[in-house]
């Protein structure tokens, strides 16, 4: 019976942060979405996680805050894209989504705002077939 692949986090890096606070009113809710994607490479058993945020408002015409994160894992044992196990992705998922709703809450309260914007605590588990569908091999 084969054991399943073991990873390790390695590294997160904020790439890209947009914040438009001037269009943002706090009497209006906010759209959340999430549109995660990697890229696996094999030769090194790396997998680079890339997990967009954005939230808007006005029927998603005014785009408020989008923060792009990329996150590094390392596979412990040689596999081929098919040999990621299914359990990698909702789990990769619910490690790099604290810091994006950190990151968020303190770049948000950082730009003085009346109401900064914080995340609540989400389920991502949704994501999961998102994310593989769009995991590419490098």
């Amino acid at each position: 019976m084969a054991t399943p692949a073991a990873f390790a986090f390695k590294s997160y890096t904020f790439t890209n942060v947009e914040m438009n606070m001037g269009l943002f009113s706090d009497q209006s809710p906010l759209d959340l979405s999430f549109s995660p994607s990697g890229i696996f490479d094999p030769t090194t058993s790396t997998y680079r996680l890339r997990f967009a945020f954005t939230a808007t408002q006005g029927e998603g015409v005014n785009v408020i805050v989008k923060i792009i994160c990329e996150a590094v894992f390392e596979f412990k044992e040689p596999l081929q894209i098919d040999e990621i196990p299914d359990y990698f992705f909702p789990n990769s998922l619910a490690i790099v989504f604290p810091y994006v709703r950190s990151f968020v809450s303190s770049v948000t309260l950082q730009a003085n705002i009346e109401t900064p914007i914080l995340i609540p605590t989400l389920n991502l588990t949704g994501l999961q077939s998102s994310l593989k569908e769009n995991t590419q091999l490098r």
